[in-house]
């Protein structure tokens, strides 16, 4: 179903058939394109462009166009997503992933997700598998992330103080504004009568305190972030300080797992899932890092009776979000029946 991650080689060109990516506000939305031979062989490309805080991402979002542009000889395909319309790009995601598929002679998706929203990341995941592509992942992680840790006192401080104003300056985004269950990922929820929300805890509690309150679960397992690099770790205790208040009266277990590491998250949510599934409807709620929601993606896709559950903010706070780029990473990701083909593909890119 995948292939390990693996640090990105700049040095090697690219070929595919589409490339898909976002122009974010985030720096490393554009970091793969900036740093793409001139020499990758691309076919098409479709770049998603934000119509929520437009203002934003606009800086991104057009240096991406001139970039693909150039490297492809022609404009990319431009999507329209909007945070507060989850359906509406989701479908128009899927409707443009569908036209451009059958008229790509190398059958692949190029998929770089550093720019996009969890949501956004798996529906055009899916998306292109959908359109019968496999897909190349590819995803730029941030050199450092908000709130950093001279900011932790405050804003903890503001947090338990209820003094959501002045914490607002410090989380990636304000309030919660929606709960998004779309139709495809609803799973038979319902179907047992007791509920389990396994929660992917990030920096966001003022999202995350209303998804509990929706969803009311009967069992609760939070699952707290473990950053790869050493001088991140730290902020694994900062996510659960921020949330401790949240789970007071909750059925509660809490554990830690990679923000990186496809494998670890789908074992994870395997080992869970055994325990669990005979006697609780499950939802997933990846409300953290980027490859979680994929993690949670693919986990999905083999157990469908699942629902998959994501929340907006009425705002990202693009200033306190994250800064510059580190590494970039790729995988593989496959339907089952293609999997043994690709691993007799090279490792690398090219």
């Amino acid at each position: 179903m995948m292939t390990p991650l693996a640090q990105y080689d700049f040095r090697n060109p690219i070929m595919g058939g589409v490339l898909i990516s976002a122009g974010g506000f985030e720096e490393r939305a554009t970091t793969f394109l900036r740093h793409l031979r001139s020499d990758s062989k691309l076919q098409m490309s479709i770049l998603l462009r934000y119509r929520s805080q437009q203002s934003d991402n606009d800086g991104n979002f057009k240096f991406a166009k001139r970039r693909l542009t150039r490297l492809l000889g022609r404009m990319p395909d431009v999507v329209n997503v909007h945070g507060a319309r989850p359906h509406e790009a989701y479908d128009a995601i899927n409707a443009a992933v569908g036209k451009l598929a059958p008229k790509l002679n190398q059958r692949r998706a190029i998929v770089d997700i550093s720019g996009m929203t969890q949501f956004l990341a798996l529906c055009t995941v899916h998306s292109c598998f959908l359109a019968g592509l496999p897909v190349r992942l590819v995803y730029t992680e941030a050199q450092s992330y908000f709130p950093v840790a001279r900011e932790s006192r405050a804003v903890l401080r503001a947090w338990k103080n209820q003094d959501f104003k002045r914490a607002a300056l410090y989380l990636q985004s304000e309030a919660l504004r929606s709960i998004h269950i779309l139709p495809e990922f609803a799973g038979t929820f319902g179907r047992l009568g007791q509920s389990c929300l396994i929660l992917f805890a990030g920096y966001e509690p003022n999202r995350v305190e209303g998804l509990v309150q929706f969803y009311a679960p009967d069992r609760l397992i939070v699952c707290y972030g473990r950053s790869p690099h050493a001088r991140l770790r730290w902020r694994t205790n900062l996510s659960k300080d921020l949330h401790k208040d949240l789970f007071a009266d909750q059925h509660l277990r809490e554990i830690e797992v990679s923000t990186l590491n496809l494998e670890e998250i789908m074992a994870l949510l395997e080992s869970e899932f055994n325990l669990l599934h005979e006697h609780y409807d499950i939802a997933i709620a990846p409300q953290c890092a980027k490859m979680q929601a994929i993690a949670s993606y693919l986990f999905w896709r083999s157990h469908p009776e699942i629902q998959l559950v994501f929340t907006s903010p009425v705002r990202f706070n693009p200033s306190h979000y994250s800064s510059r780029a580190g590494h970039t990473f790729w995988c593989d990701l496959f339907e089952s029946q293609t999997l043994a083909q690709a691993q007799d593909t090279p490792a690398g890119l090219s």
